[in-house]
């Protein structure tokens, strides 16, 4: 069975990465986003997801406040955090057993892919390796750089436009990306998102 996710975070283009990162990983569904506590705590009314995957800092209030209200209407439900204050979170009783993972926003991608290994059912066949792949070795300059520009969420036609390419060159780029390194459609922007963060360096 698939684990349905929602994720709460108030910074958009991070919102925005996570959300292409976890709708790329196998047997995971996101349902549902939010950027305040208060559409966090609708969103987990709506959707009473599996998984929370949640910031504490929010415009309107605490991340705790919606990792409480799900405990309550999912007790099976488990929540990451990935916040700036990792380090000085301190769970509530409440949640004990709620909360799996705090994660420092930093280092918020790699670790919450090896996390969530741990959450997510168990697929038969052969385990796929976007993870441990790396583009750089694999890929032309032209394809490095666009591998990067999906990753920073750009479209095809938004990156032709950059490129001064046309959008059917762009794709025939995308497919040969994909094709070097053996994934297709979601698993592509995953590893593209990861990618171009590992490229930003330190802020």
């Amino acid at each position: 069975m698939d684990l349905d996710c929602v994720i709460v975070e108030d910074q958009l283009m991070f919102l925005q990465m996570l959300s292409r990162m976890l709708q790329g990983m196998p047997r995971l569904r996101v349902v549902g986003t939010a950027r305040t506590e208060a559409d966090g705590l609708a969103a987990c009314e709506k959707h009473q997801p599996d998984l929370l995957v949640l910031d504490l800092t929010l415009p309107d209030g605490n991340g705790i406040n919606v990792a409480q209200r799900l405990a309550r209407l999912k007790p099976s439900a488990k929540t990451i955090i990935l916040s700036g204050e990792a380090s000085t979170f301190v769970c509530p009783a409440t949640l004990d057993q709620h909360i799996h993972a705090v994660l420092d926003k930093t280092q918020a991608f790699d670790d919450l892919a090896q996390e969530l290994k741990e959450l997510l059912p168990r697929r038969t066949g052969r385990a796929s390796s976007v993870a441990d792949r790396n583009p750089r070795q694999k890929l032309s300059a032209r394809e490095h750089e666009i591998l990067l520009l999906i990753g920073s969420g750009l479209l095809s036609k938004e990156i032709a436009d950059k490129l001064d390419l046309s959008t059917h060159t762009v794709q025939a780029h995308r497919k040969n990306i994909a094709d070097k390194l053996g994934t297709t459609g979601p698993g592509l922007i995953q590893l593209a998102v990861k990618h171009y963060l590992q490229n930003l360096g330190p802020a």
